[in-house]
């Protein structure tokens, strides 16, 4: 089964805070750490720790080795990283002792990504089971039309939300996958059961609506499944909707059912926010699989 990931690829830079700073407030961190990260490598890592035949395509600058080198000890195929961008995207993240945090996105390279890239790498992956992207890109919209008219199944995650999310290629997309913010803004709807129906008449496909704490659901037009969150102590949610994405969608193109889908994605994302950091607390599957049987 082979998916590829058209996303992001940043360096993340984390300060952990005290707490999260007021408008015009000053606060000190008390640490500082450099990370792998953006929602494409995140996303491409649990898929690949899922156990999933994982290429990716997007776009770095003349320090992006430090990501595609980690990709590589992954399992993952960096063979399609275009190394031409001006700066490698980076993200500024403050975390609290919550585990909350609030994120500074600088695209960089990420949104230097062309339309002739996007024929080339889409013309080579024809045979790709599914193609994930997310909105830390630019032609986001022209994947997924290029990808639709080549029969490739398409999925996206549209965040960070903005305005264009609203008049996305709906009809280009298999399956949708984002939180109650987004499908509320989306849809105008308030009620979680409300936003996933609606949601569901814009692309009649499958709708995966993740909500914090309280879980997640899925609808594909005949019933709506649920799964409640797993109690952890959160020390770090970054990342959390990544590993819920790359799991989630894994186990449903395995044939598994929805209700084991959002299960085995809840718990992913569950271990994942018990440690601080993105990208490197992504669980593989025999964790997440050892979790499971311990929380039936």
């Amino acid at each position: 089964m082979k998916i590829l990931v058209f996303g992001s690829y940043n360096i993340d830079k984390v300060y952990t805070m005290p707490r999260l700073p007021k408008t015009g407030e000053d606060i000190y961190c008390t640490n500082y750490e450099v990370h792998v990260g953006g929602k494409g490598l995140n996303q491409a890592l649990a898929l690949a720790r899922a156990g999933a035949d994982v290429s990716v395509a997007g776009k770095v600058g003349s320090d992006g080795n430090y990501l595609t080198d980690y990709l590589k000890e992954n399992g993952i195929d960096v063979s399609d990283i275009d190394f031409s961008g001006d700066y490698t995207g980076h993200t500024i993240i403050q975390v609290d002792p919550d585990g909350q945090n609030q994120m500074i996105l600088f695209g960089g390279a990420n949104q230097q990504i062309t339309e002739d890239y996007c024929d080339r790498i889409l013309d080579k992956h024809r045979d790709a089971d599914l193609i994930l992207t997310e909105y830390e890109t630019s032609c986001v919209e022209y994947i997924l039309k290029k990808a639709h008219e080549y029969g490739i199944r398409t999925a996206i995650n549209p965040s960070p939300f903005v305005e264009k999310c609203k008049t996305l290629p709906f009809d280009c997309i298999d399956c949708l996958i984002l939180n109650e913010y987004e499908g509320r803004s989306i849809t105008g709807k308030y009620e979680y059961k409300d936003v996933i129906r609606a949601l569901h008449e814009l692309i009649e496909g499958e709708v995966i609506l993740t909500l914090g704490s309280e879980g997640a659901m899925y609808f594909n037009g005949k019933e709506i499944y649920s799964s409640p969150a797993y109690k952890v102590n959160a020390v770090d949610t970054t990342g959390a909707g990544d590993t819920f994405t790359g799991y989630c969608l894994f186990s449903l193109l395995k044939g598994e059912s929805p209700e084991i889908a959002l299960k085995t994605g809840c718990a992913a994302s569950a271990i994942e926010v018990t440690k601080p950091g993105a990208a490197e607390t992504i669980p593989y599957k025999e964790e997440v699989a050892d979790f499971l049987k311990n929380n039936q």
